[in-house]
């Protein structure tokens, strides 16, 4: 009976328990990093994204509560999230394959295997990008149970946002690490900004292009270019393989549809906002999955945002 109350209770608030879920993550991660000292004018500008992304989340939380949307479980779903992430981890852990390698080409055979369920297996590979030095089998584990509930939870949320997936599986190891360890692995990286923009722009504007002009699926226009972009660095140009997580994460913003990233300009905007937020979210959270795909929704929904606000000023105009 008490099984019975809970499931009831999950699949008919289902629509605000999983904007919370999404909600908590971008917030508990922006806050972390927004109050860690550095020049004022970055203060400035992380501050004002702060508040970009809080316009931006209320607009999405207005469009949420226009329709209501009921849960359906789909097993197969979580399954599939399941296995995305175990493929990713094993090929990581047991063959020492880049995790973007891995993470990408698992989204690929999902894409060419599985199409029913492409978004669910490359949803689990970003969980399963975690650190095999955090995380040992155990964690992984339970790791893939929530990792798929809360894929089942949040599907029909945050529709054409690029970066919802990653953000799952970000949500997912957050949870997991909590329960298991309190450590995350330090990495100094020293980016030089101008490359670091260049490579961001340029992820997101090859994966829309790819996705918007052939007509192929998100998955398809995320994972190709970033395996093509991983392979050559990783094994051509070794010195600058940092990059390629960079573009990877650039890539889950060019998933997103041109509700969200409405003209060219957004898009460019979009990849700027993503070098910014990546030059300092770099510091933090590394170790866990997902942390790339989170990066990516902040800057869509501070672009969001950002086209919200101008377009309200477009508004007053007219009316005047």
């Amino acid at each position: 009976m008490k099984k019975n109350k809970i499931e009831n209770f999950i699949i008919n608030n289902q629509q605000w328990l999983g904007f919370i879920v999404v909600l908590f993550a971008l917030f508990y991660a922006y806050t972390t990093v927004l109050f860690e000292p550095r020049e004022v004018v970055l203060d400035i500008v992380y501050g004002l994204f702060f508040i970009l992304l809080s316009v931006g989340l209320i607009q999405q939380f207005i469009n949420e509560s226009v329709e209501v949307k009921k849960i359906r479980f789909n097993n197969l779903d979580g399954l599939f999230v399941i296995l995305g992430v175990f493929i990713t981890y094993s090929l990581n852990h047991f063959l020492g394959v880049s995790v973007v390698l891995a993470s990408s080409f698992t989204g690929l055979m999902g894409y060419f295997f599985i199409r029913n369920h492409e978004t669910a297996i490359y949803c689990g590979s970003f969980a399963g990008m975690v650190s095999v030095s955090l995380f040992g089998f155990l964690e992984v584990s339970v790791l893939a149970i929530i990792c798929a509930f809360i894929f089942i939870l949040t599907k029909p949320l945050f529709k054409g946002y690029g970066g919802k997936l990653g953000t799952i599986a970000f949500m997912s190891s957050l949870i997991v690490h909590s329960i298991f360890s309190d450590e995350f692995i330090s990495i100094t990286t020293d980016f030089n900004m101008f490359l670091l923009i260049l490579t961001t722009t340029a992820g997101v504007l090859v994966t829309y292009y790819i996705k918007h002009f052939f007509k192929v699926s998100a998955v398809f226009a995320s994972a190709l270019p970033s395996l093509i972009f991983a392979l050559i660095f990783i094994y051509l140009i070794p010195d600058h393989s940092d990059y390629v997580v960079v573009f990877f994460s650039a890539s889950f913003i060019g998933m997103s549809n041109k509700k969200r990233l409405r003209n060219i300009y957004f898009v460019l905007l979009s990849g700027i906002v993503l070098g910014l937020i990546y030059d300092v979210f770099i510091e933090f959270f590394n170790g866990l999955g997902g942390k790339l795909g989170l990066m990516a929704l902040i800057s869509v929904i501070i672009t969001s945002g950002i086209s919200m606000i101008l377009e309200k000023i477009k508004m007053k105009k007219t009316e005047l």
